[in-house]
């Protein structure tokens, strides 16, 4: 019989119901004997100690769980993966935000969730992590960052246009000019690179998507690497700031030539699914996708058909 899991616990304080939610599932994880630490932050929304309960950083809570459970919505989860970075674990997340893409559950799905993790019955989708160098000016220091989503190079605040060089595998493909450019995931296609123009990428799917933004240029559209290759973004001289950004959170001011180089990780999110998960079934519900099928209904599984 396989060891009961040690499970980590983080939740976003500006969530409505993330502090009933994070008690509620304390007692039911407890009640079932199971070890469970959360995150030093999200301690404090607990209106007390519980007995034995495990408070720790981030870092410290994943070095010493099996799988973190996440309250909040897609942002939280990105927020997560990309402060740990290579140090990232699987990840099961409880939608209580407004976009639910990455999460497996609602709040009202809690037990569920909690009994699957138990007893391991979920399944796992692997999905890329993007690691993004950049190398600013005459800054002789690399910063590196991870994004599940994306990297992008865009306009900063009084910026009016952004030109960016991009070069595959030290291949010249296109200058582009424009609001900006998108780097994203398999993952990250539903999101910006989405309301960009891009395509829909099923996770998995072992590809790179570039997309501009607004380009300039009519003929300038998405393209498709294998993410294999190294993707560089080159920044030349210009007269405005711009903003280098992973997953929506600001990384740096590029006021200076800089190269971007993006590769894929060493490492992968193991994100977390039910059983009935399914990445068509979540498309068709955020999306809006209602069209009936051609087969009598009668034929398709009870989630097809809803």
């Amino acid at each position: 019989m396989a060891e009961t899991p040690r499970v980590g616990l983080i939740a976003n304080l500006d969530k409505p119901g993330a502090r009933s939610l994070l008690e509620t599932l304390i007692s039911a994880f407890e009640s079932r004997e199971v070890s469970v630490g959360v995150e030093t932050e999200s301690a404090g929304l607990l209106k007390e100690v519980h007995p034995g309960l495990s408070i720790a950083s981030l870092e410290e809570l994943a070095a010493a769980s099996d799988i973190l459970v996440v309250l909040g919505g897609d942002g939280t989860l990105l927020g997560v993966v990309g402060r740990l970075g290579e140090a990232v674990i699987p990840i099961a997340a409880i939608n209580v935000g407004t976009l639910g893409f990455l999460t497996c559950a609602t709040a009202e799905e809690y037990q569920a969730l909690v009994d699957a993790i138990i007893d391991r019955n979920y399944e796992v989708s692997r999905r890329t992590i993007i690691e993004a160098t950049l190398r600013h000016g005459t800054d002789s220091d690399e910063v590196v960052v991870h994004a599940l989503n994306e990297v992008t190079v865009v306009r900063g605040a009084t910026s009016c246009v952004v030109h960016v060089e991009t070069r595959v595998d030290d291949h010249f493909v296109n200058h582009y000019t424009g609001d900006g450019i998108i780097v994203a995931t398999p993952t990250g296609s539903t999101a910006y690179s989405l309301s960009a123009g891009g395509p829909i990428l099923e996770p998995g799917c072992g590809v790179f998507v570039m997309t501009p933004i607004c380009p300039h240029a009519l003929a300038n559209r998405a393209i498709v690497f294998a993410d294999n290759r190294e993707i560089e973004l080159l920044v030349p001289e210009q007269r405005d700031e711009l903003l280098l950004t992973a997953d929506g959170r600001p990384v740096r001011q590029l006021t200076e030539p800089s190269r971007l180089s993006i590769r894929r990780a060493a490492v992968e999110l193991p994100l977390v699914m039910l059983p009935d998960g399914s990445f068509y079934k979540v498309l068709r519900r955020k999306l809006g996708w209602f069209g009936s099928s051609i087969l009598n209904s009668a034929e398709l599984p009870p989630e097809e058909t809803a």
